[in-house]
């Protein structure tokens, strides 16, 4: 059994979130465990530049409709990187150990070729952190 579930969310929203946090509502619910959203976003140019209040609205939007489908308690955990290519994996790691949560339910894509040089965020994950992993696709 699990008690505290961390759902890595892309502000983007690709299908491989929603599906992600589908199974996260339900594994919440059937368990009884807390759920906290975490959330990596930038401090440069991006292609949507997020400001602090509109990073707050998304994760609270998100928030909200994950504990109405789980019952759950749900808190947001963002991290602000100054790199997100490059640290975005390994701050995800240290969230999960700084949360203490004991289940990470992350949404991934189907094989891709580049996925074969460089492992997909699911994939570092799975292969770095110390806590249980569960890949959705």
């Amino acid at each position: 059994m699990f008690n505290h579930i961390m759902i890595p969310v892309d502000l983007h929203m690709p299908p491989e979130v929603s599906k992600a946090m589908d199974v996260a509502a339900e594994m919440a619910k059937f368990m009884g465990a807390r759920i906290t959203i975490v959330s990596v976003t930038g401090t440069g140019m991006t292609d949507a530049p997020h400001t602090p209040e509109t990073i707050k609205e998304a994760l609270a939007t998100v928030s909200e409709a994950l504990h109405e489908k789980s019952g759950a308690a749900v808190e947001i955990h963002n991290i602000t990187s100054h790199d997100i290519p490059v640290e975005v994996d390994s701050d995800l790691v240290r969230a999960a150990e700084e949360i203490d949560a004991d289940l990470i339910i992350i949404g991934t894509h189907a094989p891709r070729i580049t996925d074969y040089v460089m492992s997909s965020h699911a994939g570092y994950l799975a292969k770095h952190a110390t806590v249980s992993v569960f890949v959705v696709r």
